[in-house]
Order: structure tokens, then sequence, then C-alpha cells
């Protein structure tokens, strides 16, 4: 697949429907397991000689979400409507959380993006991937996209690894 003078040389798409494993440090929604689990089935695990191995520096994240973890965000202010605050929710909400867990893991050292999309979260996260490309901020980009759902069966998230054309 090319999108604008870059190629997609691996994808994945994870359902929610496929019960992701659950993520350490987050709980309650699936959002981060959903795109921590899209990114380990597109590059392999963190731990493998996966598809980045030696590829760390200058590999950098895109994710485009319409809602992002709006589970997470409801719970965390239904708790500070009830005159409780919770640090973990207001770390988990915010979506650079899971975005500093897969950078970590990967040792990912190239520019982190968060996109809020009107369309298709998939195809504008890679319009944004190959916009970091062409301006020479990163060699590749991991997009990410992830939308939940009511029903979990219906969320999905899905992750390719962009680079440029040669």
């Amino acid at each position: 697949m090319t999108v604008t003078g870059s190629t997609v040389t691996a994808s994945a798409v994870v359902s929610g429907g496929d019960r992701p494993p659950r993520l350490p440090g987050f709980m309650v929604s699936d959002f981060a397991p959903l795109v921590y689990a899209a990114a380990r089935s597109c590059v392999g695990a963190a731990d493998s000689r996966h598809l980045l191995s030696g590829a760390g520096d200058r590999t950098g994240i895109v994710l485009g979400s319409r809602g992002f973890d709006t589970v997470t965000l409801e719970l965390a202010v239904r708790q500070v409507d009830a005159g409780r605050v919770s640090p973990v929710l207001f770390y988990q909400v915010l979506p650079t959380a899971v975005l500093g867990i897969i950078a970590r893991d990967y040792r990912l050292t190239g520019p982190v993006s968060c996109l809020a999309v009107t369309g298709n979260p998939r195809a504008e996260a890679l319009e944004l991937a190959a916009v970091v490309l062409a301006d020479r901020s990163a060699d590749r980009v991991l997009a990410l996209a992830v939308e939940l759902a009511e029903d979990p069966a219906d969320s999905y998230a899905c992750a390719d690894l962009v680079t440029a054309e040669a």
C-alpha cells in the first residue's frame, strides 16, 4: 500500500471481540490494550526479533481516533463529580500514556503525535505518518488507529508500519 510518498510495510488489525490481553498499569477500558495489541501484532513482541529490531531510532508513532478513551474519561468524570480524584485514571485517559509504553518497550525515539479525526481513523493516521516522513522527522512511523464502540466486539485497533518511498 502506498500513501502519499510512503509505503506500508506491515499491518495488523485487532478486534475488540478478541478481548486483547490486559496491559499492566491500565484498567477499566480496552483502549490501551487494543492499541498495544495492534502494535504488537504489526511489529512483533518487544522482546523478540521484530520488524523494528535495531530500528527504534527515528521511528515515530502516530495515533488517530474519533473518541479516544471515552470509557476511562467518563469514569474519571463520575469520580470527580462524586468528590474522589484518581490520579491513575487521569494518567490512563491520556492517549499518549499507551504510546509512552509502546515507545519504551520498543525503544522508539521518534516524534509522537495524537490526532482527533473526523473521518476514517486509519486513513487519517496514515496521512499524518506520511507528513512526518515527508518532513524527515522520522525514518519510520508506527501509525495506529483505534475506535471504541458501545459493544466491545465492534471496537478495533489497527497498526501500520510506514516508511518513506525510496
